[in-house]
């Protein structure tokens, strides 16, 4: 027989790769400034002043400052009992790795972010006189982690007698971040702040910091909380219809099996729609329109909208600002916190919360204020439909309103108005004087019309009696003759281009008044210009009305 010997073994972890990849799974380059914050805003911090400063450095180009009077770091260089800044440095010392964390600390990675920059520099003291005062310098982590292998940065930990001239907390530099090519505007920061970070936190909380934001020489303070739609009123006090705001936050529940034990997901809708998005700042360039997801108050990132609202609610997703908060979802996020991991896949939590905002969104379409809004955008609607018919019967009407006609025998027969640039009113021309039998052709029958991609007509026709018949053959209208070469069709597809007017003549072989050669590719195509048929006449509406 055979002896077999069994070894316990542990799975190694090449940091280094691992601290690489963490540093590109980002969604957004600012990604770095949502995981500083909730490190600074966490409960446990305690501070009372955040202070987030950008700037452009004499050597190292775009960088941040991050500052914070909280409880400052400790280092222990134990890891079953790390300091804070064990933490900072190390990888992944979170609840999810089963120990005691803050508040927002759920995967311990969100410091690694910070090491996509040139040089870091980190100043923390507890405020203790007992604790040292600690300074952290980390020397090219960018470059040294983005190599091929990735290469360990330089660490150097100085830790010393703390003086009456230090503060208390935590002062974080990252110069050069993101290689220090690109400088934001305050107004850019503040709006990824506000929809990304805890700094536009969905939830009521008790520990709110002051929060000033500085950008070059611009500083402005920031109020926390989120920016949420909210009623609108008309002047004589009633609300305006246009702005459709949950009031009461709607709550659904449910519980899964998981692992063989319940667990409850909770989910609440907040949020509203307006047509008046300007009056918001909503718009799908600065990405806060449609659905987020909060987890424990941090607005992290747009949802899929329409997967996610039922089928009751018909709003546009750009006019519409939602936040479905659930925090039992945490654990389901992805590296970089930009989407739910296995998102359409069978999670029982991942389902479970899927259908409970749909039934938010279905209990919503119930409300009277949405019911409201539904009737008067009807109307609205019906309103505008009317206003537009009666801009048109105003245009066509005006005097000096140019109508294509047919003049015979001393008698004007109006055909349509001049096109304006459009094809349809081409098409309406050409095949109300192909009607009449006004047609400079020997013959010409339309066969089949389509709207979609390619040419136009399939139709049959002969020039003139010395002519061949074209039998089923491609012929494209356009409103002007240089549309078709803007428009890249390919004249080998073409038998035949009828158009409202030609500008530029000269390009064309003249045959005629309305009959023209286009020569290109070794192909001829005969090319008609309506306005010079020889029975049409172009008249005004005072003239023919």
């Amino acid at each position: 027989m055979t002896s077999t010997d069994s070894t316990k073994i542990k799975p190694k972890v090449h940091d280094l790769s691992t601290f690489k990849q963490i540093m590109e799974s980002r969604s957004h380059p600012l990604d770095m400034l949502r995981e500083a914050i909730s490190n600074m805003m966490a409960p446990e911090v305690k501070a009372s002043e955040l202070k987030i400063q950008h700037y452009s450095h004499p050597e190292h180009n775009a960088s941040f400052i991050l500052k914070d009077d909280g409880i400052g770091m400790t280092y222990t260089e134990d890891t079953d009992n790390p300091g804070r800044l064990d933490r900072f440095i190390g990888l992944a010392f979170s609840r999810a790795a089963g120990l005691e964390a803050d508040y927002w600390g759920w995967k311990g990675l969100g410091s690694k972010l910070m090491l996509n920059c040139n040089k870091l520099v980190l100043e923390t003291w507890t405020g203790n006189n007992k604790d040292k005062f600690i300074i952290l310098n980390i020397i090219n982590p960018r470059n040294s982690l983005l190599s091929e292998p990735p290469l360990a940065p330089d660490y150097y930990l100085t830790q010393r007698e703390s003086l009456p001239s230090d503060t208390k907390g935590t002062k974080i530099e990252v110069l050069g971040y993101d290689g220090g090519q690109k400088m934001y505007s305050i107004d850019e920061i503040e709006r990824y702040l506000y929809w990304n970070t805890a700094v536009g936190i969905t939830k009521e909380i008790n520990h709110k910091p002051r929060i000033s934001l500085k950008v070059n020489s611009e500083e402005k303070e920031l109020e926390i909380g989120y920016k949420f739609i909210t009623p609108q009123f008309l002047l004589d006090g009633k609300n305006d219809w246009r702005t459709v705001v949950i009031g009461e936050p709607i709550s659904k529940s449910n519980k899964v099996v998981i692992d063989g034990n319940d667990k409850e997901i909770n989910v609440t809708l907040k949020g509203g729609f307006t047509l008046d998005t300007g009056k918001f700042g909503l718009s799908p360039h600065r990405y806060n329109t449609g659905l987020r997801l909060s987890v424990k108050g941090i607005p992290y990132f747009q949802f899929p909208f329409y997967e996610y609202k039922g089928k009751k609610f018909q709003q546009y997703k750009d006019l519409c600002s939602f936040v479905v908060e659930c925090d039992e979802i945490e654990s389901k996020l992805n590296l970089d916190r930009s989407n739910i991991s296995n998102q359409m896949g069978d999670d029982p939590a991942v389902k479970a919360f899927r259908k409970l905002t749909s039934k938010c969104f279905d209990e919503f379409t119930e409300s009277s204020s949405y019911k409201e809004f539904e009737k008067n955008r009807k109307k609205e609607d019906e309103r505008n439909k009317a206003a537009a018919v009666r801009k048109r019967q105003s245009a066509l009407s005006k005097p000096d309103q140019e109508y294509a006609c047919i003049e015979s025998n001393g008698e004007i027969k109006l055909i349509h108005r001049v096109p304006d640039k459009s094809e349809m009113h081409t098409l309406c021309i050409f095949w109300k004087l192909e009607a009449l039998g006004k047609l400079p052709f020997e013959n010409f029958i339309t066969w089949e019309h389509t709207k979609k991609d390619g040419i136009d007509v399939i139709a049959s026709f002969q020039i003139d009696d010395e002519s061949s018949l074209e039998n089923f053959v491609p012929v494209e209208f356009e409103a002007t003759f240089e549309n078709y070469i803007n428009h890249g069709h390919n004249p080998k597809q073409t038998k035949c281009i009828i158009c409202w007017e030609i500008n530029n003549k000269a390009v064309l072989r003249k045959i005629k008044d309305y009959l023209f050669y286009y020569d290109v590719d070794d192909t001829s195509i005969p090319v008609y210009e309506i306005k010079s048929f020889p029975e049409i006449r172009i008249h005004k509406y005072s003239e023919v009305s």
